[in-house]
């Protein structure tokens, strides 16, 4: 009930405008349907009789892009935007979006016009001061490139498309027979004494010759090879850079806050505790008589005694929401709740209790507990912050245009940086040595950069490299100083690393081979020599120290076929487990139900969400071009 009284919605627009992508990976459809008739020209893929084209393809790996550079930073490598597998994940996404929409055709799912304008009216970031902005909507709109017809036609589909996926993850109930079995499962204990067999124990026993470590060394030769190598003087432009240096005049300050005042006030807000009296749509008068008549009552108890309002609420109060906190709503501003109870309980002072109050929702008695004040930076607190976005804005203008002159000097004048430098006072900075796997200093850190300090035009022509955007708003031309080619270590450089690596991976393989014959024997009955320790009990949240690969094995044993022995090998050597108990837990309580609930639901959720639309997928069918995973992002 609470949801409903408070108009806004969860819902943010950042969901309507950004969410093309399901949160659920849908990538377990099968390759077989992969390459079914294959298609061609622009179209990359067709579902049902909807066609996904080139450009939609393009248009969603651009922003799978920008996500991942805004998550990575400087770190991003855009050169994984050519990755099949991921390519295959972001059209996946695509696919599975347009299955939704199928979906939700066939399940008759409408967003009226009156959804849809009650929707986009209480979004708060269509609002300026707590109203709608017809301005502020025309300019997210055309910030998306739509016009405000066809952004309302992108949020009511939005609102569709989650309607459908809603009711379905809505749907999933988990019965309690399975979350108890879930969580006893996950809790049972096996008592087990485990056996290394250590490859340090066969070391001793690996005597290799010559001719071996010659072959073993030729065999990894490039494990052993020094990378090509330079060192490199740079110039980075960057609009961070451009900033710091942009003047700011104190009147063009003044001006930006008298023009946007209200993004430095915090509004006033209040925090009310109510006691609602429901009144359901279709009551007949004598059933409203009846609720009018109860909420007076009450109103009157808790004037009477004060103290009683949050007891009386959590007896009384109808609104299950805030029952239980005694009626308590927290902090709100205008435009979070319904009309009548708004003016109500902005219009009382603190500690005083108003009502009854008629809403939508029934009567509410209200007690207004704090207010805060509305409360407003000056011009002086607020200069700083209006300094950084006018520098910014400065320099994002700045940028621009020393970029382009910037471009053209290091092409035009391609034998020394120090013209460039000197135009637009950009410092020269140098490197370490460094190769194209490693050490390259962050913002040279970039696969095209790379591409050019390594290309014959930077190290033989010794001309300056193009000037690269390396990141959002970062520019960056090299030269190269030095440079070593890269050289092969000989054998006799290497010759103790190649040995002990080679003795290691042999000792391993003996190890192994060992720890399979004492398995053999051991499953046959025979454990002569097998000195086992004293027993521990593992659990998967408790492994004892037992590596993952380890404790697989002891949860895979037959718990009716006990004692048994099972073995893996693991980087430490091969691991010998007797299993020779199964501890269950003896109940399961309230508490561990209530923490696994919702994860298993969730789990549940996302499985029946992706049934749904592999049924809807084999229905109408998916075909994808043949080289769609191997074209170049954009």
């Amino acid at each position: 009930m609470l949801d409903k009284i408070r108009t806004f919605t969860q819902y943010r627009v950042v969901r309507f405008i950004f969410a093309i992508f399901l949160i659920i990976p849908f990538g377990l459809f099968g390759i077989d349907y992969y390459f079914r008739s294959p298609i061609g020209g622009d179209t990359v893929a067709t579902v049902g009789q909807q066609r996904i084209s080139q450009s939609d393809f393009d248009q969603a790996l651009r922003q799978q892009q920008d996500q991942l550079q805004a998550q990575f930073g400087r770190n991003f490598d855009p050169a994984i935007m050519e990755n099949p597998e991921l390519r295959r994940s972001v059209l996946d996404r695509v696919i599975a979006e347009r299955l939704v929409g199928i979906g939700a055709s066939r399940a008759g799912v409408r967003v009226d016009d009156k959804m849809l304008a009650d929707r986009i009216a209480t979004e708060p970031a269509f609002q300026d001061g707590g109203r709608f902005s017809k301005e502020r909507y025309d300019a997210i709109a055309r910030s998306q490139g739509l016009t405000p017809v066809g952004f309302d036609e992108r949020i009511r589909e939005d609102m569709r498309l989650a309607i459908y996926r809603d009711a379905i993850v809505r749907s999933v109930i988990v019965p309690r027979t399975t979350l108890d079995g879930f969580i006893r499962l996950s809790e049972q204990s096996r008592e087990v004494s485990m056996i290394t067999v250590s490859p340090e124990a066969f070391l001793d026993k690996v005597k290799p010759t010559a001719d071996q470590l010659k072959a073993w060394y030729e065999a990894h030769a490039r494990e052993f090879a020094v990378p090509e190598q330079v060192k490199v003087e740079y110039l980075e432009l960057s609009q961070e850079a451009l900033a710091a240096q942009a003047p700011v005049d104190p009147e063009e300050v003044r001006q930006f806050y008298e023009s946007n005042k209200s993004r430095f006030v915090q509004r006033e807000e209040r925090r009310a505790s109510h006691i609602l009296v429901a009144v359901k749509a279709g009551a007949s008068e004598a059933e409203k008589k009846a609720a009018k008549e109860k909420a007076e009552a009450l109103a009157a108890e808790v004037r009477r005694k004060p103290a009683s309002f949050a007891a009386v609420a959590k007896k009384e109060s109808q609104d299950p929401g805030s029952a239980a906190q005694g009626g308590d709503l927290g902090f709100f501003a205008r435009g979070a709740m319904v009309k009548p109870f708004e003016e109500a309980a902005f219009a009382a002072k603190k500690g005083e209790i108003v009502g009854p109050v008629l809403s939508d929702f029934g009567w509410h008695v209200i007690e207004v507990t704090d207010v805060k004040p509305e409360k407003g930076k000056s011009l002086a607190e607020a200069t700083p912050e209006i300094e950084a976005e006018l520098k910014k804005s400065a320099a994002a203008r700045r940028f621009n245009e020393v970029a382009e002159g910037l471009t053209n000097m290091v092409y035009e004048q391609s034998t020394s940086l120090k013209p460039a430098s000197d135009q637009f006072k950009l410092p020269v900075k140098q490197s370490g040595w460094f190769s194209r796997a490693a050490g390259a200093p962050g913002p040279l850190a970039n696969p095209k950069m790379l591409a050019e300090i390594f290309s014959d035009n930077a190290i033989k022509a010794k001309r300056n490299t193009a000037a690269i955007e390396v990141s959002p708003g970062v520019i960056v031309s090299a030269r190269v100083t030095d440079h070593k080619p890269a050289e092969q270590r000989p054998l006799d450089a290497v010759r103790a690393t190649v040995e002990a690596r080679y003795k290691r991976e042999e000792a391993m393989r003996l190890a192994v081979a060992d720890g399979e014959a004492k398995l053999k024997a051991a499953r046959s009955g025979d454990e002569a020599g097998l000195k086992w320790p004293e027993t521990l009990a593992v659990s998967r949240q408790k492994p004892g120290g037992l590596a993952p690969p380890v404790l697989d094995q002891v949860f895979h044993a037959d718990a009716k076929k006990l004692p048994a022995v099972v073995g893996v090998a693991t980087p430490a050597g091969y691991s010998l487990v007797k299993v020779t108990k199964v501890i269950d837990i003896d109940q399961v309580d309230d508490a561990k139900r209530k923490a696994l609930e919702e994860r298993l639901r969730q789990t549940l959720a996302g499985a029946e969400l992706e049934a749904t639309l592999a049924d809807v997928r084999a229905r109408v069918g998916v075909q994808l071009r043949k080289d769609v995973f191997d074209r170049k992002a954009p």
